[in-house]
């Protein structure tokens, strides 16, 4: 399962389809909270996290998410590129830290990647 947290409705939706089309199950979130109250850990896991939200920060649910013992793989994407942003996906163990907007090819080869160990 693929989760998605980004309070941008339009950013989800647009995530949304692209995982649809390559073959991907998903869930998608407005924010973290809603996240966390859903989240059941699966085999295949990878969450794809928006790091600036209006309520919240992508930071905060990484260390949230330590603190609770859930490891899964994480993709940081952002419109805000900065030092902090970054320092803190390397420090959380970000698989990879991607700036919007997203390359859609190139992300679904991360996820492959993560997820089946190869990129198609």
């Amino acid at each position: 399962m693929i989760y998605i947290i980004d309070d941008d409705q339009n950013v989800r939706e647009g995530f949304m389809i692209l995982l649809k089309s390559a073959g991907f199950t998903y869930r998608s979130f407005e924010n973290p909270g809603e996240f966390l109250k859903y989240y059941q850990p699966q085999d295949h896991d990878l969450l794809i996290l928006d790091f600036n939200m209006s309520d919240q920060n992508g930071c905060n649910l990484l260390e949230v998410l330590l603190k609770k013992g859930i490891l899964l793989p994480v993709i940081i994407i952002t419109a805000y590129d900065d030092k902090v942003s970054r320092e803190c996906a390397k420090k959380y163990g970000a698989i990879e830290y991607l700036r919007k907007p997203v390359d859609g090819e190139a992300l679904i080869d991360i996820i492959k990647f993560n997820l089946l160990g190869k990129i198609s």
